[in-house]
């Protein structure tokens, strides 16, 4: 009975959240995440001062590119022996002047937009990028001798891919380090619940995100690679005996994205994994 009421009042809440929002919300939305309305997390133009400790190439980590500013997810080894690091795909691809779908773009080795660390200094080139609902993922080739590590700033991780598709109770804990401006400079390792994972391509949880939060790692408690943030405002999917499918954050999850990135560069991609903090 008890287990009843809390999803009752989760359920309540929920809608009640949704009813609450002005229709405008909607409207002003520039990109659909599993269909859904939403807004990319904006790219400042520069690092902004006070970004959260987080030096290096690692999940957490500043990227910047000529979009502007975003923060790293995950590190992985390709078959092709060389070694990728992720990202948002609007980090490096920007915005439809009219919303919407951007495409999907790969580059050959030496032909891609340059990716530097918070210091400015190059560490390598994108490989792949999409923007392209339901996927927002981006993928940056590492130079030779660049260093980098696989584990996340504060939380470590990841432990491996989480793929699984809980429902609401008890809710999943979300865990990520960001680079948003001035969250970053206070706050930079943050939580989030998600009241439910039904969908295989992206997770929505409640949280809080700001510009160059974008392509932040998101890691269950147990260190496993969830996906990776995108976007922001109300995500309503659905609201179903599987769980809730909504929240304030959009998050594309992983294995998919990168199966498509593997497909597209012709070469197989391993998350490079860590322990715990």
């Amino acid at each position: 009975m008890a287990r009843r009421l809390k999803l009752t009042i989760l359920l309540a809440l929920a809608v009640a959240s949704v009813s609450a929002t002005p229709s405008s919300a909607a409207q002003g939305a520039d990109f659909t995440l599993g269909g859904t309305p939403c807004k990319l997390i904006p790219v400042p133009a520069a690092t902004p001062i006070g970004t959260g400790e987080c030096p290096g190439v690692r999940p957490g980590a500043t990227v910047e590119s000529d979009a502007g500013l975003c923060t790293f997810n995950f590190l992985f080894q390709g078959a092709d022996g060389r070694r990728y690091i992720g990202t948002a795909g609007h980090c490096i691809l920007g915005e439809s002047p009219i919303g919407g779908d951007v495409g999907e773009e790969s580059w050959a080795p030496r032909t891609g937009p340059v990716a530097r660390d918070s210091e400015g200094d190059r560490i390598g080139e994108f490989a792949y990028a999409v923007l392209e609902d339901p996927r927002d993922f981006a993928l940056i080739r590492l130079d030779a001798g660049v260093p980098a590590s696989p584990q996340m700033c504060h939380f470590g991780g990841p432990t491996g891919v989480n793929s699984d598709r809980p429902g609401a109770l008890p809710p999943t804990v979300l865990n990520h380090f960001g680079n948003g401006v001035g969250v970053g400079d206070v706050l930079p390792a943050r939580s989030a619940l998600a009241f439910g994972m039904p969908d295989p391509d992206h997770v929505f949880a409640e949280g809080a995100v700001v510009p160059g939060d974008s392509g932040s790692g998101i890691i269950s408690a147990d260190g496993r690679a969830v996906g990776v943030i995108v976007t922001t405002g109300v995500h309503t999917a659905a609201i179903g005996t599987s769980g809730i499918d909504a929240g304030t954050v959009g998050i594309t999850r992983i294995p998919r994205q990168v199966a498509r990135a593997e497909q597209v560069l012709g070469t197989g991609l391993t998350l490079q994994t860590a322990g715990l903090l």
